[in-house]
């Protein structure tokens, strides 16, 4: 799968912590963030009959839910500071998907973050366990 997503932001002051830079909690948001950013680029057209304007398209009829995060620190980053955030689904698998995220620093192309999310699609609104749909799955 090599439908990647980025986008590019400049680290605001509530990102920061006591420590100085970027909160941990703060890069898994920007993770998950690139994720739903990713999902309604790519899903626009399959769900063109919703409002573009949701937070998340599609969500009446499915749901994406975290199994679990695996998130690597590298380097910090401060406050001002422009980064990179990139995405792409490595795999799909009946309800199952693993992403991945890097998020860099782009002044420097300096790796801030590695992460891999393994999520689980739900059909809505039972938030039933579902398999994606091959019109989804080609999509990334």
């Amino acid at each position: 799968m090599s439908n990647s997503f980025e986008y590019t932001l400049i680290v605001p002051s509530s990102a920061i912590d006591v420590m100085g830079h970027v909160n941990n909690v703060v890069y898994l948001d920007w993770v998950q963030t690139a994720a739903s950013k990713h999902w309604n680029q790519a899903t626009a057209t399959y769900f063109k009959d919703e409002d573009p304007q949701e937070e998340r398209i599609g969500i009446k009829k499915m749901a994406w839910v975290v199994l679990d995060h695996h998130i690597s620190y590298k380097a910090a980053a401060l406050e001002g500071e422009e980064l990179i955030v990139c995405t792409f689904v490595e795999k799909m698998s009946g309800v199952r998907s693993e992403r991945h995220t890097t998020i860099t620093r782009k002044k420097d192309q300096k790796l801030l973050v590695t992460a891999v999310t393994n999520w689980c699609l739900l059909k809505m609104p039972e938030a039933k366990p579902m398999r994606i749909p091959e019109e989804i799955h080609i999509l990334f």
